[in-house]
C-alpha cells in the first residue's frame, strides 16, 4: 500500500515538471500573424573598402585589407594575369604592388586606413598590354558594434537555467522518497 505523503510528493513533482514543460512551450503558443519572436534583423554585411575597374583587355579589383591594398588582376576572359607591373599613385600612396600569387598583388597602404575618399591612378603593364586607369577608393567610418540585450539573451538564460531547476526538483524528490521509506535513514 502506498502512503498518502508519498502520493502528495509525487503529485507535487508531476505538477512541477508540467509547469516547467509548459513554460518551455510558451513560444509555441503564438497564433497566426503573431509569432512573438523578435523580428529577424537583416544581415549586417560589412565589406572591406574596394574598387573595380575594367578596360578592353583587363579587369582589376582592389580591396583594402587592413593596411594593405590587395589587387586582383584578370584578363577580360577572367584568366589571372601573372608577372604584371602595377603602379599605384594617390593621396599618401605611391608604389609598385608586389605579386603574391597568380593574378594577386599587394601594396602596403597604411595611409588609406583613415575614413575618406581616395582618388587613385593605376598603371598596369602586363606583357604588351599597358593601361592607365583611375579609381576612387571610399573608406567609411568604422561602425561601433552595438550589442542589444534583448529577447534572445533572456531566452539563453532561461534555457540554461531550466535543466538546473529540473535537476534540483529531481534531487528533492529523491531525498523525500528516501526519507518516506521505512528502515532507511540518511545521516
Amino acid at each position: 500500500m502506498i502512503d498518502k505523503p508519498f502520493m502528495l510528493r509525487w503529485a507535487t513533482l508531476k505538477a512541477f515538471i508540467a509547469a516547467i514543460l509548459l513554460t518551455l512551450s510558451m513560444p509555441l503558443l503564438a497564433h497566426e500573424g503573431h509569432d512573438h519572436v523578435a523580428a529577424a534583423k537583416p544581415a549586417d554585411i560589412r565589406l572591406a573598402p574596394r574598387f573595380e575597374l575594367r578596360s578592353e583587355d583587363l579587369e582589376l579589383v582592389g580591396v583594402l585589407a587592413g593596411k594593405n591594398l590587395i589587387i586582383y588582376l584578370d584578363r577580360a576572359d577572367n584568366a589571372p594575369v601573372s608577372g604584371a607591373q602595377i603602379e599605384i599613385e594617390g593621396q599618401g600612396i605611391k608604389g609598385v604592388a608586389a605579386e603574391m600569387t597568380d593574378g594577386v598583388y599587394q601594396l602596403a597602404a597604411p595611409s588609406l586606413t583613415q575614413a575618406g575618399k581616395y582618388p587613385l591612378v593605376i598603371t598596369v603593364q602586363a606583357g604588351e598590354i599597358v593601361d592607365l586607369l583611375s579609381a576612387s577608393l571610399e573608406v567609411g567610418e568604422a561602425a561601433a558594434a552595438v550589442t542589444e540585450a534583448g529577447h534572445v539573451d533572456r531566452n539563453w538564460w532561461f534555457y540554461a537555467g531550466t535543466p538546473l531547476l529540473l535537476l534540483a526538483g529531481a534531487l528533492i524528490a529523491r531525498r523525500q522518497r528516501r526519507q518516506a521509506q521505512p528502515g532507511i535513514h540518511s545521516a
